[in-house]
């Protein structure tokens, strides 16, 4: 296949691409007003918590989810906006690569706050007749040390 026919042929799916979404703006409009709803959702809950470790990290996350939220779209943006490269696509990698270092930090606050929302449920302990006795002492906040 010539080069030309190549080039034709990006321009086609590229114009393709760019008429479905222009046809489906309103959805991709709804989607990231949906998505930055949620976002904000989650930064409101994480705020109202006791502790303010929790609180802050899931404010902190929130911010971080509207970040790799810009990022994903922007990308998305360059990508239909011209034919589809490889030097293009190597112009984009940093975004790319931005972007997914972000979802990957995201990643590890939503599993440290996981763990510490583990932490704050009473954990049943066995004595030696079998019985499950729940402990009476309530869990310190995950700010807080056992020594202070």
């Amino acid at each position: 296949m010539d080069k030309k026919a190549v080039d034709s042929r990006n321009v086609s799916s590229t114009q393709a691409e760019q008429h479905a979404t222009k046809e489906d703006g309103i959805t991709v409009a709804h989607n990231h007003e949906a998505r930055l709803s949620r976002v904000r959702d989650y930064q409101a809950t994480s705020l109202v918590k006791e502790d303010a470790l929790e609180a802050n990290l899931g404010s902190i996350n929130s911010g971080l989810m509207r970040v790799a939220l810009w990022l994903e779209e922007t990308i998305e943006q360059a990508l239909e906006r011209g034919p589809r490269s490889v030097e293009r696509l190597r112009g984009l990698l940093p975004a790319i690569d931005t972007q997914l270092r972000v979802a990957r930090q995201v990643d590890r606050f939503a599993h440290i706050e996981i763990r510490a929302a583990e932490l704050r449920k009473p954990k049943a302990t066995s004595d030696m007749a079998g019985l499950v006795e729940m402990p009476t002492t309530p869990a310190l906040p995950i700010s807080q040390s056992e020594e202070t």
